[in-house]
């Protein structure tokens, strides 16, 4: 676990905590594909998250400007 202390335009300070109690951590994968054109890795394009007003967008390369 870490904790943010500190940001400023140049880096931001975090505080690592080791905690000896368990916790347990869900997690899910899913393939991305571009929201323009809908390609994706498969098709051999890398893909790029932008968050644009509170959401997030996928962009191939050819879509990514």
């Amino acid at each position: 676990m870490s904790q943010i202390l500190a940001t400023s335009k140049s880096g931001l300070i975090q505080e690592f905590v080791i905690s000896k109690k368990k916790s347990f951590m869900t997690s899910t994968v899913s393939f991305v594909k571009c929201n323009v054109c809908g390609k994706g890795i498969e098709d051999g394009f890398s893909i790029t998250a932008k968050s644009i007003q509170k959401r997030t967008f996928f962009f191939c390369d050819m879509h990514n400007n």
